[in-house]
């Protein structure tokens, strides 16, 4: 006879089991956003860490050198064709500053062709392909795009004109301008010398960070409105740190950072119009002049902004 007390444990119900996966459902919802959130700061803190890394090595740069390295070094004939005036851009020259003198040393400086950029050099290809992870911001999305080159997330301040050609930039970088710290007079507490951008991904047909290249003579990417009519043909930007046209290395500071309308490169003094931005958020880091990095906010007043990339126009920066 069967003992009425020993009976089969009872399963959970199908309800009960929904109910279950419910929770966990809810509780992975409301987790999540806090884990990328953590993990993006994370990123943000470790982008910060490279400025910080890179501000330092340009002072290192410095002190054996006596001033700031260019823009890029303007190599080509005045007059001449300029798409091959572009060559060593100023993160290659803080190779040596950022333990990757090994790499700095294989270069063949020997080697530069007045009649190709240096992003189309040959026999600079197997230097400016390798990836430094310096160079390159955690947080930016985009991974490395079908590229001969490697890329980089970091620009120098061009200030808040163009004119880099001519040597008039009124940022600290420009087309073979070798800025001295003692030109800073604003202060180097208060002008930017580097800050973020973000990699284009090779590929006009998404849009993903597109900027506008005209080869019209009549443009003028001084005045980034006189692009806007035109469409975004270009997804190169940020595609090799070791140098080659200013989309590769500078940005300006007379829009603020992540600015809605499009960037635009326009032949007029060999120029481009990028404004700073970053995957971040609202924000981008800053590596100023002394050393410091500080996270500007996209709605930073303009002018206060403007102000804090020139490096010699008198203005008073107080709190940004």
């Amino acid at each position: 006879m069967t003992n009425p007390t020993l009976r089969r444990p009872r399963g959970f119900t199908l309800i009960e089991v929904l109910v279950v996966i419910a929770i966990v459902s809810l509780l992975i919802s409301l987790l999540l956003p806090a884990i990328q959130a953590a993990r993006e700061a994370a990123r943000r803190t470790q982008c910060c860490n490279n400025v910080k890394q890179l501000v330092l090595a340009l002072h290192n740069y410095v002190d054996v050198n006596l001033m700031l390295p260019p823009g890029h070094l303007e190599t080509g004939i005045e007059g001449g064709n300029p798409t091959a005036h572009h060559q060593i851009g100023w993160l290659t020259y803080l190779l040596p500053f950022v333990e990757q003198e090994n790499l700095y040393r294989q270069i063949p400086f020997d080697s530069i062709n007045l009649a190709v950029n240096a992003t189309t050099n040959a026999a600079f290809l197997p230097i400016a392909a390798v990836d430094v992870p310096l160079f390159v911001c955690p947080s930016d999305p985009i991974s490395r795009p079908a590229s001969a080159t490697a890329p980089g997330n970091y620009f120098g301040n061009q200030g808040i004109n163009c004119l880099c050609q001519f040597n008039t930039c009124s940022g600290v970088f420009g087309h073979s301008t070798f800025t001295k710290l003692a030109w800073i007079t604003d202060g180097t507490s208060t002008t930017i010398a580097i800050s973020e951008t973000l990699k284009g991904d090779n590929n006009v047909a998404t849009l993903r960070d597109n900027y506008i290249s005209t080869s019209s003579t009549a443009a003028n990417a001084q005045d980034v409105t006189t692009c806007q009519s035109l469409p975004a043909n270009a997804s190169d930007r940020a595609l090799s740190w070791f140098g080659g046209q200013p989309q590769y290395n500078m940005f300006s500071t007379n829009r603020p950072p992540d600015d809605p309308l499009f960037d635009c490169r326009a032949p007029s003094y060999g120029c481009t119009n990028f404004a700073a931005r970053s995957a971040h958020g609202g924000a981008v880091n800053a590596g100023m002049c002394d050393g410091s990095v500080h996270f500007i906010a996209d709605i930073i007043d303009l002018a206060t902004y403007q102000a804090l990339g020139t490096r010699d126009s008198g203005e008073m920066v107080t709190d940004f």
